[in-house]
């Protein structure tokens, strides 16, 4: 039981100081971003997440309460603001939480985290969660879950995005390859990976009382070996394929081999 708590609080913990390490370069991508998304796999595998996300918000009226967990440097959150809705986030890690508070109005986004939200029953429309769980370890996605269908009001949407356990994009096996790594030779990993399916979300969503949910795949994953051997030869492709990108990466069939797995669950 201890070992088990351990876990959970190194996993809180490394996902907290790993983007405390890497808010400037977060704050940069995003920049690269609004130029030329094609420029990485970070801004193309973001872009094709917005494309389904945007499909979501454009179904909220006006002025419809959003929150983002763990909201990053803030870019989306600004976004969301300047449409016109009723914006809020919650994030972690204190490098990330003073980009995002130097963008948007004084109180809109404060220090938290998924699994204690600082917000009352039956508040939101819709909850965002980008890269987030995919940090903490699987009792602590239940508790997140809960706690994201607490604040969301009835008929409410969550929109979050996983780590798909079969990607074709070598993360797996390259987890698998470092936890071998910390056994054998005792080097610690950076941070934790909790992998997901299409059906193990929509299962786990579902038990913590959401009444429907769908997943998408985004990405067509090799992409990402592609950008990681040379971003001149990713980017090449990423153009060619974009217009097939969903084909190759949300069909039924291919959507646990995509690089990232989204789902959409209704209160």
């Amino acid at each position: 039981m201890t070992e088990n708590k351990d876990k959970k609080i190194w996993a809180r913990n490394t996902a907290v100081s790993i983007h405390d390490e890497t808010a400037d370069w977060f704050a940069g991508q995003h920049k690269d971003e609004e130029k030329d998304y094609f420029s990485s796999d970070f801004t193309y595998g973001r872009k094709q997440i917005e494309k389904i996300f945007y499909k979501e918000i454009a179904k909220l009226p006006k002025g419809a309460k959003i929150l983002d967990v763990g909201c990053g440097t803030g870019d989306d959150l600004k976004k969301l603001f300047d449409a016109g809705f009723n914006v809020a986030g919650v994030e972690p890690s204190e490098n990330m939480l003073k980009y995002a508070q130097g963008k948007l109005p004084n109180g809109t986004i404060v220090r938290g985290n998924a699994l204690k939200l600082p917000f009352e029953d039956n508040f939101f429309d819709f909850v965002s969660a980008i890269e987030v769980f995919r940090y903490l370890n699987g009792q602590d996605n239940l508790s997140g879950f809960e706690e994201i269908l607490r604040v969301l009001k009835p008929g409410g949407i969550f929109f979050g995005t996983f780590i798909n356990k079969y990607a074709l994009n070598g993360f797996p096996v390259l987890n698998f390859l470092r936890k071998l790594n910390e056994y054998f030779f005792k080097k610690p990993l950076r941070f934790h990976s909790e992998f997901e399916t299409p059906g193990k979300i929509k299962s786990k969503l579902l038990s913590c009382g959401f009444s429907q949910v769908q997943a998408h795949g985004i990405m067509f994953a090799p992409l990402l070996i592609l950008y990681r051997i040379n971003k001149n030869i990713g980017s090449f492709f990423a153009r060619i394929l974009e217009p097939a990108d969903p084909f190759l990466s949300d069909t039924k069939m291919l959507q646990p081999f995509a690089n990232h797995l989204i789902a959409i669950a209704k209160k």
